[in-house]
């Protein structure tokens, strides 16, 4: 990604600081004067570095690290589908999410690019659609290196979770990452939580209330059975409707025939059609001004 702006804007404070600071200390001490205001200066840009780089990626969109765009192009079936604009037009959105947000590690050191970017991936396919892209209630994701046990389940190791009060999200590496990239044969747990972030972010759209009878059918569409999903999550009771989420995304085709009605309803509330062939965004992203 280029340099932010904020710290090109930081350079000629951080000159002028060194210089008078040179002076101040080889030369003369009435030279210190000089450095308030800068200093001054470096503060503010310091305090409005968010607004100052949003603004920047807005007006000159970033694009996703080589790496990062190899593993789209040759792992994630839904980019690979997109036209060559709606492509840009994601690893825009996947860069401008990794920028926007706070990722912190856990245990590990420090989170891989490309496990930010997966993390990124899932929120943007959710919401691709949508002009509003970001859920801005939800602006931490905590990365685990494998299941781990939280205040809210101190029993059960698990691989993914969110705690809305603080606007967290939790994540595995060692699950998220097999069930983005081979959601054929992993559950989804990027999508699954983003779908409930979505659900918790618009509350006034009417919901559907489904049943747990759907899991039969659930079955047939993914071949998962309902142990295995919850042993791969790590919990029971799992939210049904996200788990239809992403099923929809993840099998869209055996979805559409098994469940046409649900099926309508999720491609009519996320402005997408993911069995067709062409392109999943319904209305083009141009339209939506996203």
């Amino acid at each position: 990604m280029r340099l932010p702006l904020s710290k090109i804007l930081a350079i000629p404070g951080l000159i002028g600081f060194a210089a008078f600071l040179y002076i101040t200390w080889y030369k003369n001490e009435d030279y210190a004067l000089y450095m308030v205001p800068f200093v001054i200066y470096l503060i503010g840009i310091y305090f409005l570095q968010p607004a100052i780089d949003w603004w920047w990626y807005q007006k000159y969109p970033p694009d996703v690290e080589a790496p990062l765009r190899k593993i789209f192009e040759q792992r994630l079936p839904y980019y690979q589908r997109l036209s060559d604009k709606n492509k840009q037009k994601f690893r825009t959105r996947v860069a401008l999410y990794i920028e926007a947000n706070d990722f912190r590690a856990q245990v590990i050191e420090e989170i891989p690019e490309d496990v930010k970017g997966v993390v990124a991936a899932n929120i943007v396919q959710l919401t691709f659609g949508q002009k509003d892209y970001l859920l801005n209630m939800f602006e931490r994701i905590v990365i685990y290196p494998g299941t781990f046990p939280t205040i809210q389940y101190p029993k059960s190791f698990h691989a993914s979770e969110i705690f809305a009060e603080d606007g967290v999200l939790l994540f595995a590496m060692d699950h998220l990452m097999p069930g983005t990239l081979h959601a054929d044969q992993y559950f989804n747990i990027g999508l699954y939580e983003y779908a409930k972030v979505f659900q918790l972010s618009r509350p006034e759209v009417a919901y559907p209330e489904l049943s747990e009878d759907l899991w039969a059918d659930f079955e047939k569409i993914s071949r998962f059975p309902r142990k295995k999903v919850e042993g791969f999550v790590g919990l029971e009771n799992l939210d049904i409707w996200a788990v239809s989420v992403v099923f929809f995304f993840s099998f869209p085709e055996r979805f559409k025939t098994q469940l046409p009605d649900l099926y309508q309803t999720h491609s009519n509330l996320f402005n997408q059609h993911p069995a067709k062939g062409e392109e999943p965004v319904i209305v083009s992203l141009e339209e939506t001004r996203a």
